[in-house]
Formats: structure tokens, C-alpha cells, sequence
């Protein structure tokens, strides 16, 4: 395969800005049940009745039935995409150091985020600072996720021996 197929480098990025638009909406999805605020994500997790008056409306804390179906599914699918993502920036020319960063600031990232609701419920309320810094994390690793490869893939510089992919 020629070392800049034009079908590649259009599935990769289509592949790639797709990603970077379910994550967006993931930030949105959590931005609009908590504004990013410790209160609000306290009283998302915890419920009115354990969050000392603070919420405006009354709601029930997530049962535990609730947290697991939701850690269910994001630990399945988190891991996943980071591990197409992480694959796809192995494959640029991108220095190591650099990779590396991102494939352990990812790993970071998705643990904080897998294990924020139920440290919050059911460890202390501190812990929802964790899931907005996951949130940084990743979307961190996501840009270097999206973006290298991108700008490598189609940068104009002849392909090295080593770049077998692009």
C-alpha cells in the first residue's frame, strides 16, 4: 500500500473527528447534569437528602444497581476506544516520550473517571474534584489523540521507512 493512500487518511480522520464528537458530547452530558461544579456533581451522585440542603430540587441518591449498570458499560467501552486511539498515535512517528505521556495520562484519566461515582457515593464527596480532572485529563489525551495523527498523516514531509502506516 502506497505510504499516503488517500482512502487511509480519510477513514483515520473520519474515524478520528468522530471520536473527538462523541467525546465532546460525553463533556457536554456531564457539564449539563453538574456545570462542573462539586455542589452539582455532589447532588447528581448523592441525591438531595445526603447533600445537606444544598440541591434546589429534591432527588434520590444512585442506588447501587444504578452505578454498576453505569460502570458496566463505561468500563467496557473506555478502555476500548482509548485502546483504538492509543494505537492509532503508535503507529505515527511521534516520539516516545511524548506517546507515552499520553498512553499512562490516559490510563490516569480513565480510572479517576470509572471510579469517581462510586468514591463519591460511597467514599466522601471530595471525590467528584476526580471526575471533573478526569474529564481534563482525557480530553487532554483526546486532542493529542486527534491531532497528531492527523497533522502527521497529512502534513506534506515524504514518509520515513519507519512510518509504515501512513
Amino acid at each position: 500500500m502506497p505510504a499516503y493512500a488517500i482512502s487511509k487518511k480519510i477513514f483515520i480522520t473520519f474515524f478520528l473527528v468522530a471520536m473527538g464528537t462523541a467525546f465532546f458530547f460525553s463533556c457536554l452530558s456531564y457539564y449539563d447534569r453538574t456545570a462542573f461544579s462539586s455542589k452539582q456533581s455532589s447532588h447528581y451522585y448523592k441525591g438531595s437528602v445526603e447533600n445537606d440542603g444544598l440541591a434546589e430540587e429534591f432527588s434520590y441518591p444512585m442506588s447501587y444497581r444504578e452505578v454498576i449498570e453505569v460502570m458496566h458499560v463505561h468500563a467496557f467501552l473506555v478502555p476500548l476506544i482509548i485502546f483504538v486511539m492509543s494505537r492509532i498515535l503508535s503507529m505515527t512517528g511521534t516520539g516516545e516520550g511524548v506517546k507515552l505521556t499520553v498512553y499512562i495520562s490516559a490510563f490516569i484519566g480513565t480510572i479517576m473517571n470509572l471510579s469517581g461515582p462510586y468514591l463519591t457515593i460511597y467514599i466522601s464527596r471530595i471525590f467528584v474534584i476526580s471526575l471533573t480532572v478526569s474529564y481534563v485529563i482525557l480530553g487532554s489525551c483526546f486532542i493529542a489523540f486527534i491531532f497528531l495523527p492527523i497533522g502527521k498523516m497529512w502534513s506534506r514531509k515524504r514518509a520515513e521507512e519507519t512510518e509504515y502506516w501512513l
